[in-house]
């Protein structure tokens, strides 16, 4: 029998999509995992006992990776949704499992970047493993909350590498929070739209204009989550592959120019230099756009690229002078008949005391210059 060829403009059928919802403690994040479709719960977290009568679904109470990592296809096959509890902890699971390799542990017991990069590795290998099995695979994730400016921004709890690449393979992405309604009343919603409060994901046109899910008692709905997730697909299986891949690429740049707007460091900038090494590798039609966001993310925050140790490195910090300096400044500048208002004017500041400390010699030779060429 021939292979059936689709083509570019008709829908590509999804059987199993990756979903990803992230909330603030105490919502019931796990409670929201056993409602999907014939769900089992890996239990990273070892919280599956606080769900009480709302733990519908299987339960693997994971201590150690090989727990899930011996699971066969004939262990999970009476399931159809693998809930990942907390992804957080899933990953750092892989890393201790690594750990007991000595080859892979640098001399203070750290894991080596190499042994990093195949935590990853193995993380992606198993969720597509899952994928391949028509498994829906839910990420349950703790949210974080961060200052940025005057702005809070809620997202996973995760590092930055990390939480990119989980965005990048998720197909729906939400934040799940309570909010007051009109009669005063407190209600849990799940919104799938990226705003700047909080990073979202939604190929799959949930929750309307607004991308807002409200979450209804479990108790009477015991199928919330599956019917979300069939929803999503139903959306999503109407699109072409080429409508899909630009509805992803777009959101993917909108929450890469958030990520960018969140950036406060070096370090950040590392973190979103590794992942858009990913983009390039695998062609994302935005790639340049991205790097572009970045560079000038780095420029605002007055970074540099260090070629030979291929790393963003933060800007020298500011010392300013002492106040015993700065009346010795004062002195000094008297004594060459300068005014203050004149001197700082030349150094181009504002006031003596923006003088950098490591640079007071410096400025009084520049000053004594001043003074010389002022005769």
């Amino acid at each position: 029998m021939a292979i059936p060829i689709i083509t570019a403009d008709q829908a590509l059928n999804v059987s199993a999509i990756i979903t990803y919802i992230y909330a603030d403690p105490g919502l019931g994040k796990t409670s929201l995992g056993f409602t999907g479709d014939n769900a089992v719960s890996f239990d990273f977290d070892r919280g599956a006992h606080r769900t009480g009568e709302l733990r519908r679904g299987a339960v693997v109470p994971v201590q150690q990776w090989s727990d899930v990592a011996n699971l066969t296809p004939q262990d999970l096959a009476p399931f159809n949704t693998i809930v990942i509890d907390t992804v957080g902890a899933m990953l750092e699971s892989i890393k201790t499992h690594l750990l007991l390799t000595a080859n892979n542990r640098q001399k203070d017991g750290a894991l080596k970047l190499k042994a990093q990069g195949l935590a990853n590795q193995t993380f992606k290998q198993y969720v597509n493993t899952l994928l391949s099995l028509g498994k829906d695979v839910v990420f349950i994730a703790h949210a974080s909350e961060d200052q940025n400016g005057d702005q809070v921004i809620y997202r996973p709890d995760l590092g930055g590498k990390n939480r990119n690449e989980l965005y990048r393979i998720a197909d729906i992405m939400g934040y799940m929070t309570t909010v007051t309604t009109g009669e005063g009343k407190n209600a849990r919603v799940i919104s799938f739209k990226p705003s700047p409060t909080h990073h979202a994901k939604n190929s799959g046109a949930l929750g309307g204009e607004a991308g807002e899910v409200w979450v209804p008692d479990l108790k009477e709905h015991p199928a919330f989550l599956a019917e979300l997730i069939a929803s999503a697909k139903q959306h999503i299986n109407t699109l072409t592959p080429a409508q899909l891949a630009q509805i992803k690429a777009s959101e993917e740049l909108e929450n890469w120019k958030q990520s960018c707007s969140e950036a406060e460091h070096a370090g950040d900038l590392n973190q979103l230099t590794e992942s858009l090494q990913l983009l390039v590798e695998s062609k994302h039609m935005y790639a340049e756009s991205m790097r572009q966001l970045m560079l000038l993310k780095a420029q605002e925050l007055n970074c540099k690229y260090n070629k030979e140790s291929s790393k963003w490195m933060n800007p020298p910090e500011f010392n300013a002078i002492t106040d015993a300096q700065r009346d010795e400044l004062q002195a000094f500048i008297d004594e060459r008949g300068l005014d203050t208002k004149t001197v700082c004017e030349h150094l181009g500041i504002d006031a003596l005391t923006q003088i950098d400390a490591a640079q007071f010699t410096a400025v009084k030779t520049d000053i004594d210059n001043l003074a010389k060429e002022s005769i």
